[in-house]
Order: C-alpha cells, then structure tokens, then sequence
C-alpha cells in the first residue's frame, strides 16, 4: 500500500490535469462587479465538478459529512459568489465552500496576490488562552502598548469573533494550532465582505481595563519585519535543516519538510546520510531533539528512511508495527488522476527512488488500479482487505517506559505535522521514551494523497485528495497531545532556549 502523501507536491505541483482547468498564461481580472460575480459563480462550479468527479467524496458513506457538505455546502457559497464585487469577493467565495470540508487536505489558494491587507498597528499572539500584543507600530501613540492583553472586541469574545469572521473561510477550530494562530488572524483585514477586521477592542494593561478604537491602515513598508512579527506570533519560522550539536551530547536534528523535489529531495539525502553517520553518537549521548517545526507532509519514503536512520531499523520497525491498524485505501478512479501518477512516475519517481524502485513501482501499481475502474460504478478502487478495523484512538495509546538507548529523544512541534509528518510521528511518538514537546501535533482528515488543480480563471488553485483511508489509526483530526507544552514566542530563538533548558534540567536529573 502506497505511503506517498504528497501534500506539498513541491516537484509536481504544475501538473493542472483537469481537462476543464487550464488556465490563461497571464490570467486577466474582471474590471467591474459583474465580471467578478460572473468569474466566482463559475469558478465555484468547476470546484464542485472537480470535487465530483476526481475526489472519493460523492461515494464516501462512512465519512457522510463530507458528501453532504459537498451538496449542502454549495448554497451558502454561491449566494456569497452571486454577491462578490471583487477579487476579495470571488476568492472567499470559494474559499468559504473549500474550508467547509475541515479538511486539511482540501483547500483552494489564490494564484496571485490578493488585495492588500490591513493593519490595525499592532500584532496579537495568543498567550495562556488569551490575547497579547507582541508588535506595535513604535509611531503611532496610540497603539496599544507591548504585552497589553486584548479581553475582547466589540463587546464579544474574541473565540466569537474568530468564529463569524475567519473560520468560515479559513483555519480549523477543531486544531490546536489553529486556535492559536486564528488570535492573529483576527487583528488583520483581507477585505472579506461581511467579515471586518474589529473596529473597537478592550484591553488590559498592567490590570488597568480601557477601550480603544482600532485605526485599520495599509502595512508597514518594507513589510518584512511586519510578516516576521506575525510569523512568529502565529507559527514561528521552519526549523532549519541539518543536524546540529548546539550543546554537548545534545543532538539537533532538523526537518522542515518530506517533500519531493529538486529543491527539497538534496536536503533530505544530505540529512539522511548525516544522521546515518552519526546515529551510534546520538542514541549514546545526553539527548535527541527532533525538529519538525514547519513540517507540513510530502512523501512518506523519505519518513520512514529518516526514522530507520534515527533509531535504527529494528526499533523503527517494531514502532511502526505498535501504531497500525488493518486497512485498506479506497482511490477515485478518474482519468485524470492516472495521467497526474503517470506523469509524477516519469518527472520524479523515476529520479528520486530509481526506475524498478518499490516506490515507482507502488504506483504503477496504482495506475493499473485506476484505469480498471474509470467505468466501474462506482468508480473506486480498493486497495487492501474487505474488512478493516475501527478508525481512531491511537494516539492516545502511546507506550510508556525506558526508551531503547542511553539518550532522551523529544520531537519539537510548532503544530504544522501533518500527512506524512504525522505517518512519521506514528513511528517517531511510538518508540518508548519519545516525547512531544512544544506543540500537539497538526491532524489529518481521512483523505490523502493530494494534486493540483487550477480553476478556469486562472486566479485560484485547489488542492484536492485522491484516495480516502478506511481504517485508519488515527481518527479524522486526530491529534497527538504535546506531553510539555509550550505557550512562549514561536520566534527560533525563544524556542531553542526554551527546548534546551528543558532538556537541561531533565537531563541533570
């Protein structure tokens, strides 16, 4: 069965196969209101053919949330479609049937950059499950000082707000890691109609309560320090690649991403032959910090590599073994999801993992599949037995006791784990020992194996799944829980020294 989660698709995300989505060179933007309606409604509608017929969806009877929102959904989109007056318009309008799924593996992006956002001249992080603020405009006055605690706005709860204003179009209040990073995204305006930054807020300052009016304005120019305050306040940067020794026996090991491509595939071979050379030193020294801050996914062959590399074969294994389940992977056999893996085999299989590699060879495997069922009613190919086990739980049965080898091992998240980075915590939170630190981890629905594709507009892109996961380990949106959480800044610095002086005292235990 194929582990291939391709959710960043870094070397193939160019492969826009739909036959109906093939989009200008140069998209062009309505000039009126009536062009920008007439683009949503019709852009929204290939969303929902493409869903249709390219996605498990309208077959997938165990996970009926998802077809009834695929119908149910598509209303409330279209009378925000009928309403749209310009870009902002258009895209949330897609934007608010795309996010209605929950799921992380369905999304839609905006090709080129949307309007201009807004500012209210400060920047919020959340912060013991309230709001601070962590960047002020140093020139205006009135900016409410470092550290104030935002209490609310406009006479509502700021978890309020976050519901009305930004999940309908984005983030998940079911994650962890989008409960936090939604704190921020309240206090910037992307123009959503109907969705406004908040005008007024009360605040908190050395226990002093007072109201502000907040005055919405263009970014900061230059820009950057404005979105490295808001990176940090929300997420904080990837970690960096490589492994590390940033104090002695304390072993860094970094990986921002298991994704496959020209960029990324160099990275990952240099940190596999680097922990393969010095893995007998780690595992015997004070302790092991496994950093996957940023890491959203990619390809599970390059997991599973780095956790053998890690552990060592034997050990990665019998954990791997602990975490899984009986399963079976139901595809959507369309056309064009056999020529996406056809034309991934020949652009990156093939130079990845060899020709007659297990890899490349899974997947014409899965071509084979497809194409036998494109007619097949319904169109879905399973791949693995009849009768599964019951979806769920796993992550709450992790082992305890002495891990295998001399050092501690903790794996740091920012929440970003997801797809194939949470096939490699499956391997990783299973070892006895292992602890998460930081973060809970991201979670997955129980679609998988995503490719692109571009609307007819040319000005948005849907990432969409091929396949559905019957069985699986973990529940839709499952996640681990961090065994020591963090609540500081998620700037680099702020977070290494935080990771140190815990390993710091646990060690001199």
């Amino acid at each position: 069965m194929t582990k291939l989660n391709l959710r960043a698709l870094a070397a193939a995300a160019a492969l826009l196969l739909a036959p109906h989505a093939i989009a200008q060179e140069a998209p062009s933007r309505p000039t009126t209101p009536e062009g920008w309606r007439a683009l949503a409604v019709a852009d929204l509608a290939a969303t929902r053919e493409v869903l249709q017929t390219q996605t498990p969806i309208p077959y997938d009877t165990e996970n009926p949330r998802y077809p009834q929102w695929l119908e149910n959904g598509y209303a409330p989109a279209l009378a925000r479609a009928e309403s749209a007056e310009d870009q902002a318009g258009y895209f949330y309008a897609i934007a608010s049937y795309v996010n209605g799924f929950g799921d992380p593996h369905i999304n839609v992006s905006a090709t080129g950059e949307l309007p201009a956002a807004l500012w209210p001249g400060f920047v919020a992080a959340s912060r013991n499950g309230g709001a601070v603020v962590v960047m002020r405009d140093e020139t205006d006055a009135e900016a409410p000082p470092l550290g104030a605690q935002i209490l609310g706005c406009e006479g509502r709860p700021l978890a309020d707000l976050a519901a009305e204003r930004v999940y309908p179009f984005a983030l998940n209040p079911r994650l962890a890691v989008d409960r936090r990073r939604v704190v921020t995204r309240l206090f910037i305006d992307r123009g959503i109609p109907g969705a406004p930054g908040p005008r007024a807020c009360r605040i908190s300052v050395n226990g002093a309560e007072r109201d502000i009016t907040l005055r919405w304005r263009a970014l900061p120019q230059p820009s950057e320090p404005y979105w490295t305050a808001y990176q940090a306040a929300s997420l904080g940067p990837a970690t960096e690649w490589g492994v590390s020794e940033p104090a002695p026996g304390v072993y860094w090991i970094g990986i921002p991403t298991f994704a496959s491509g020209e960029d990324t595939a160099p990275h990952l071979a240099t940190l596999l032959t680097d922990i393969q050379s010095q893995a007998a030193a780690m595992r015997q020294a004070r302790a092991i910090v496994i950093d996957v801050r940023g890491n959203g996914g990619g390809n599970s062959q390059w997991a599973d590599r780095i956790a053998a590399a890690i552990f060592g074969d034997a050990v990665a294994s019998r954990a791997a073994r602990a975490s899984s389940r009986r399963s079976a992977i139901e595809w959507r056999a369309s056309e064009e999801n056999a020529q996406y893996w056809e034309q991934w085999i020949t652009d990156v299989g093939v130079r990845e993992f060899g020709e007659n590699s297990e890899p490349v060879n899974e997947l014409r495997r899965v071509v084979a599949g497809l194409r036998a069922n494109i007619s097949a009613d319904p169109p879905i190919w399973r791949q693995g037995p009849r009768r599964t086990a019951r979806s769920g739980g796993i992550t709450t049965r992790r082992p305890r006791g002495a891990g295998p080898f001399p050092a501690r091992v903790y794996m740091l998240s920012n929440g970003t784990c997801g797809s194939s980075c949470l096939n490699f915590a499956d391997t990783v939170l299973f070892v006895p020992g292992v602890r998460l630190i930081g973060s809970d981890t991201g979670a997955d629905g129980p679609y998988m194996e995503v490719r692109q594709v571009t609307l007819p507009s040319g000005l948005a892109r849907l990432t969409i799944p091929q396949k559905v996961w019957r069985g699986m380990a973990r529940g839709a949106l499952e996640a681990y829980a961090a065994d020591v959480a963090y609540d500081g800044a998620w700037d680099d610095a702020s977070v290494r020294a935080w990771t140190m002086a815990l390993i710091a005292r646990e060690t001199a235990q």
